[in-house]
């Protein structure tokens, strides 16, 4: 039991450091449009720059998978209160409103299913690049190995003759 809990504790920690990982990204992007004025978001600018050192292997995916899993399993949350609002404004039930909420679900059931969709290419990109480094392991392992039994078979023939 008591490692049962550890364990729990160990996992707790190391998301919220990696959601804290993640948020940094995203106040480095605050920082750098207050200043700058690029008309982007900080967001957009925080995850560029995320995607930038995961490409330059300064930020390993292993440091914010826990975070960015535990935060993409509620973001469902962050589509609901939009489409709750729409409802308080009985003029967007005019015929121009329904088309307005029609666009609003198409438009994130769209982005749920473009980001559900990149997500799972990301995942299996990521496992064929797994095995590709493992057979290529133990190709060089099966090389070594066959290079060492080739070194032992000609010490054998000159000791021989």
């Amino acid at each position: 039991m008591k490692e049962t809990l550890q364990t729990t504790i160990i996992r707790f920690v190391r998301t919220a450091v990696q959601i804290i990982l993640l948020y940094g990204f995203h106040y480095i992007g605050v920082f750098i449009v207050t200043y700058t004025k690029i008309p982007l978001p900080p967001s957009v600018i925080g995850f560029i720059l995320l995607f930038m050192c995961l490409l330059l292997n300064w930020v390993k995916v292993e440091y914010i998978r826990d975070g960015a899993s535990f935060l993409i399993s509620f973001m469902l949350i962050f589509y609901i209160p939009p489409l709750i609002g729409i409802i308080e404004y009985p003029e967007l039930l005019s015929p121009t409103g329904v088309i307005l909420f029609g666009a609003v679900i198409i438009s994130t059931l769209f982005t749920l299913f473009i980001t559900s969709f990149l997500g799972q290419k990301i995942e299996k990109r990521e496992e064929l690049f797994k095995n590709k480094s493992t057979k290529l392991e133990m190709r060089k392992e099966l090389e070594i190995e066959e290079a060492l039994e080739g070194d032992e078979e000609s010490e054998r023939s000159t000791i021989n003759h």
